[in-house]
């Protein structure tokens, strides 16, 4: 889709460069022959018009190109932190990878408590960063204004973490409520499941005005030997 849209782009570039040369034209002849400047210097409006015309669509076009460049960047030029498309990408990866070595993942969502905040800002993602240190570790944001943690391989010591976190942020803004979830490998983790445990806890935070920090931990069974990968 990309070439495709990049030959699009020359190819408007060669029609522009056409029109606005056309216009150059026509006004220097209307120049050199007085008696049919008139003629000549109507005759170049609609030139110049469509000649803007596909200029303000070509600007559009790189528009586009830039904003889908960057949602397929894996980093977000701004902050930092792991882009929305891709922590959804590294979250199915470690949901499967938690399934194969039978280990726990836990999740973090970071909410501002005032909806007009944003924590989608470089100094909190730097200082949420230099804390985790292990290997799949990620700061990532989220569709609005908020940031997730990924954590691989945890296992009871991340309520402690979760608690530094929390009181960090809230030292750094006016505001944000943690929700921790520590997922079993259980056939049935997916990012689905994930998404719908996070809507339902972040349901019940909506009326707080008050920072609040939630950890839980699902309960665990040995998992069926028949799961897929």
């Amino acid at each position: 889709m990309t070439d495709r849209r990049l030959e699009r782009e020359a190819q408007y570039w060669k029609l522009t460069s056409l029109l606005l040369l056309t216009v150059a034209g026509l006004v220097i002849f209307a120049l050199l022959f007085p008696v049919h400047a008139t003629g000549l210097l109507i005759a170049s409006l609609p030139v110049a018009v469509t000649a803007l015309l596909v200029i303000r669509f070509q600007r559009n076009l790189m528009q586009e190109m830039q904003a889908e460049m960057q949602r397929q960047l894996p980093v977000d030029s701004d902050t930092g932190a792991i882009s929305q498309a891709w922590f959804r990408r590294t979250l199915e990866q470690e949901c499967r990878r938690a399934m194969r070595e039978f280990s726990p993942v836990s999740v973090m969502h970071l909410i501002p408590v005032n909806p007009k905040h944003t924590l989608q800002q470089k100094n909190l993602v730097d200082e949420l960063s230099q804390r985790m240190t292990r290997p799949g570790d990620i700061v990532a944001l989220d569709t609005t204004r908020g940031l997730w943690l990924l954590l691989p391989a945890t296992n009871e010591a991340v309520s402690g973490f979760a608690e530094r976190v929390f009181n960090l942020i809230n030292q750094l803004t006016e505001g944000s409520h943690l929700i921790c979830y520590t997922f079993q490998p259980m056939a049935d983790l997916s990012p689905i499941k994930v998404s719908d445990i996070f809507d339902q806890l972040e349901s019940e935070l909506e009326a707080n005005t008050q920072a609040q920090l939630r950890c839980a931990s699902e309960g665990f069974d040995m998992p069926s030997v028949t799961y897929s990968l």
